[in-house]
């Protein structure tokens, strides 16, 4: 890496990881810039991705996503909905996500039959009892408090499509990210943007509870619903 002329990383953490290692390995000596070798300088810089809104606005014009939101709107009229979309393995966080929801539900009874969780798990080549486990709180929780007209935990096991996502997005009135360790997670970017009541003008714009573990954490920097996963007290008091 090295050898480059520019390394750029995802967060500054990372960069500023990168550069102590160097300089306590190799003893470069490490510069807000980047790092100054024998011969020459490093420049080591944050260069975090994004989305293309300009893409995300012209496919939520679509047809097909105004009748998803249709859908979606009438099927979970007068409800609460916390979306979350994730491959199915450890790092992501899928289980205490649900643990946290469950005990958000143990401890405010008012609102059970008021608030619903569609949970999006895409499959991962990661092969463990995590989805035995994940289905078992599902099925827990679902079997605690649903009825003919209510399910409190909907959990798909596959990915969906485009409009769908959009559409779930633009309705949402939550996102729930809770991974254990991650990069820059860009569905909250597009959360945020999906958001932005050109859609839905008469929609409160939504909360965005962001595991503190992930780079998209630091880059927006204290929001005030950012979570340490493994704390099921503190998720569950930021979905309320």
């Amino acid at each position: 890496m090295l050898g480059a002329n520019l390394v750029g990383f995802q967060i500054h953490e990372y960069a500023r990881h990168f550069q102590q290692t160097c300089s306590r390995l190799l003893g470069a000596e490490a510069t807000p810039d980047g790092l100054q070798l024998e011969d020459r300088f490093v420049d080591v810089v944050n260069l975090p991705i994004g989305i293309d809104p300009v893409y995300i606005r012209e496919r939520r014009a679509n047809n097909s996503v105004k009748k998803w939101i249709e859908t979606i709107r009438e099927r979970y009229k007068g409800k609460r909905l916390i979306v979350a979309r994730d491959k199915l393995d450890h790092v992501r966080g899928v289980r205490q996500k649900l643990l946290s929801y469950e005990l958000f539900l143990n401890k405010n009874p008012q609102w059970r039959n008021q608030t619903v969780l569609i949970q999006v798990a895409m499959s991962s080549s990661e092969k463990s009892d995590l989805d035995a486990a994940v289905s078992d709180i599902v099925t827990r929780v679902n079997s605690s408090w649903a009825n003919l007209a209510y399910q409190p935990v909907v959990y798909l096991k596959q990915d969906i499509d485009f409009p769908q996502y959009l559409a779930l997005l633009t309705c949402a009135d939550a996102l729930m990210i809770t991974s254990q360790r991650e990069g820059m997670n860009l569905t909250s970017h597009e959360y945020l943007f999906c958001q932005d009541g050109e859609v839905l003008p008469d929609k409160k714009h939504g909360s965005l509870i962001l595991s503190e573990f992930t780079g998209t954490s630091s880059l927006f920097g204290g929001h005030e619903l950012a979570v340490n996963p493994w704390d099921y007290r503190a998720c569950a008091d930021a979905i309320k």
